[in-house]
């Protein structure tokens, strides 16, 4: 009735890039593997959210999510084991973080509750996400095309004032208050939190497979990543 457009979304997927990267618009997909930390229900959004924006530039569009699964504890280290994702993609993830806690293989020792989000999309792309609260204390990403190449980045946001990060996602939303129009599509938030609703379903019902019909939606992206200037100089968040 007010013409006021839906929008919705983190700053993650706006963010910096190191190095500067992002799926080619309309390449193959075959998986994407991203680490995050913190806590599962907000930086866990925040991680499906660039997940999300890396998945939606692939060739095809947006299909949506067919099933999730939430793997804990020691099910992450036996996936680990069974290769049940791209362990070159992680390795590639890992090596992308500035500063971790632990090396590569102190994982099991320093991370005490592991999860894995696995997500499964009608076009057969795979996205598998790891917390490892305890060895990262970032968010990196990494993927492969169907022709075998990859790519992987960090996605750096500046942890201290002006927290510069949050003005793409202001920027943003700038635009849609100028043009009436949306930056991004509403549906890329309508998929990343009913796919964490269902994986925290999966957690709580001992990480089986929860099939998701209704995120089984498919939309063309309106936006694409472009790299923000060179941050500010960065000051302690107790400082004014």
């Amino acid at each position: 009735k007010m013409k006021i457009p839906i929008m919705a979304g983190s700053s993650l997927p706006t963010t910096w890039r190191r190095p500067a990267a992002d799926v080619r618009r309309g390449a193959k997909l075959k998986e994407i593997l991203a680490i995050t930390y913190g806590s599962t229900d907000a930086y866990g959004f925040h991680a499906l959210e660039y997940c999300q924006a890396l998945a939606e530039q692939r060739g095809g569009g947006e299909t949506g999510i067919r099933a999730v699964q939430m793997l804990t504890g020691k099910a992450v280290w036996d996936a680990f084991e069974k290769k049940l994702f791209d362990v070159e993609l992680f390795e590639q993830a890992w090596d992308r973080l500035s500063w971790s806690q632990a090396p590569r293989d102190k994982l099991t020792e320093r991370v005490p509750s592991p999860l894995l989000f696995r997500l499964e999309y009608v076009d057969g792309l795979r996205v598998n996400l790891l917390e490892l609260n305890g060895a990262a204390a970032e968010w990196s990403g990494a993927w492969r095309y169907a022709d075998g190449s990859s790519s992987s980045s960090l996605f750096w946001t500046q942890e201290g004032r002006p927290g510069m990060h949050f003005t793409w996602l202001l920027n943003g939303i700038e635009e849609m208050i100028l043009t009436g129009k949306p930056a991004w599509n509403p549906e890329r938030t309508l998929l990343t939190s009913g796919a964490l609703d269902a994986l925290l379903i999966s957690r709580k019902e001992n990480q089986r497979r929860v099939k998701t019909p209704y995120l089984e939606l498919k939309y063309q992206p309106a936006w694409s990543w472009k790299e923000p200037p060179f941050p500010p100089p960065m000051r302690p968040w107790s400082e004014q």
